[in-house]
């Protein structure tokens, strides 16, 4: 379960500037150690899972509450080119954002997503 509380946390560190994979980062980081979690014993999959549902969820977010600010979209933008998650193209291809080349993500997102899920890119 993603706390609201994190994500909106979260939310203002994007639009500090931060970058999504920063976020993550920092995320897994804080999972790490309010678990307490060892050195030798954190692993590449240590809370990968948690850390994809936490960053769907702080994509949606961005999406819904902040379409159109220029630091999210940017934010999103970088994020995409390095992840496949849907909500994240979601945010950043239905939102208000300008994207340089978005003809081209909504290409490669609609190869990433066919389907349904993807029509509504080219309103």
């Amino acid at each position: 379960m993603v706390a609201q509380k994190d994500i909106q946390r979260a939310a203002k560190d994007v639009l500090l500037g931060a970058s999504m994979r920063q976020v993550a980062d920092e995320f897994r980081e804080q999972l790490i150690e309010d678990f307490g979690f060892r050195a030798e014993e954190v692993t590449k999959e240590t809370f990968k899972d948690e850390v994809a549902a936490f960053m769907r969820a702080l994509a949606r977010h961005l999406g819904d509450r902040h379409s159109g600010d220029t630091r999210v979209g940017e934010a999103l933008e970088t994020w995409v080119r390095f992840s496949d998650h849907y909500e994240a193209w979601d945010a950043l291809l239905a939102g208000a954002f300008e994207v340089e080349g978005k003809e081209a993500l909504i290409r490669r997102g609609k190869v990433l997503f066919p389907g349904p899920l993807t029509r509504h890119w080219d309103e």
